[in-house]
């Protein structure tokens, strides 16, 4: 049974070579695009995470706090936020000295005026403006600290960034599936409606609905797994071409990979079956 699916669906796209690579063209193409909103959102969102992970919060100690305050200081951030680096006021001024970058800048500074510190690097979990802006506000009740630091407006709007990224992937994924959703739709039926007369005849045997429908559906899954495969291809190619002369773009995750694959023939199932069940009915006796 599953090899005369097979060889209707073969013989359908024999018969029809013109339709089938349009459609595997056009499937390809929507494809394309949303492989590449994907492989951008990837980077971008592998870059966030990258520059999130170096979020910290920094924290200004008063000038009479000791050693041993200090380290007690120390041990109760690491326990409630993360980890904990000490600065010194000569790493903290060797550190400025380097971002400044002329040192004659500087001859005019009698003594070093910038404070020791202790830099948090908050944990995966307080990577949010909400998150480390009640970690900051907590930190400030400390009778140890003098101030307390952590760009608020830029991890607002790294955040903001990072909401726009999924919001895009979202649309995107939404436009490409209607894309293929109605690509397919209507391609079936015109593919039906070229071989009606043969359905009419299956109908009038007694043939089922399924047993008519399965190999045009396998066609359309055939199809589009072809598209999806040659539409990462594709962007294989452009992500090498990216890489070696514009910047570093790594490629899609194999779990990404998958589920793009997967979607993609999932969705043609999803349209086949939509546009047999409606055809079927009205190619009826």
């Amino acid at each position: 049974m599953y090899l005369y699916y097979l060889r209707e669906a073969w013989r359908s796209f024999r018969h029809h070579p013109g339709l089938a690579w349009s459609v595997m063209l056009s499937l390809a193409a929507a494809l394309l695009l949303c492989g590449l909103f994907l492989l951008l959102t990837h980077n971008a969102r592998a870059a966030l995470h990258l520059i999130g992970d170096r979020r910290e919060i920094v924290v200004y100690l008063r000038d009479q706090v000791t050693a041993e305050q200090r380290a007690a200081v120390s041990a109760r951030l690491a326990d409630l936020y993360g980890a904990v680096e000490y600065v010194s006021p000569q790493a903290a001024w060797e550190e400025f000295s380097q971002q400044l970058g002329d040192p004659q800048l500087l001859q005019a500074v009698d003594q070093n005026p910038l404070p020791a510190s202790l830099r948090v690097r908050l944990r995966p979990e307080l990577l949010n403006y909400p998150a480390t802006e009640q970690a900051a506000r907590q930190i400030e009740e400390f009778s140890e600290v003098e101030d307390v630091r952590f760009g608020g407006e830029w991890v607002r709007r790294l955040d903001e960034l990072q909401a726009t990224l999924l919001r895009g992937s979202l649309v995107a994924g939404v436009v490409v599936a209607l894309a293929i959703v109605l690509i397919l739709y209507n391609i079936i039926r015109l593919t039906v409606a070229s071989r009606r007369r043969e359905v009419e005849i299956m109908l009038r045997l007694g043939a089922s609905d399924r047993f008519i429908a399965t190999p045009f559906v396998i066609e359309a899954m055939a199809e589009t797994l072809a598209a999806a495969l040659a539409a990462l291809g594709l962007l294989l190619a452009l992500q090498q071409l990216a890489r070696h002369q514009v910047v570093h773009v790594t490629f899609l995750p194999l779990g990404w990979v998958a589920a793009f694959v997967g979607g993609a023939v999932l969705l043609a199932w999803a349209a086949a079956a939509l546009a047999l069940a409606r055809t079927l009915r009205t190619a009826g006796p």
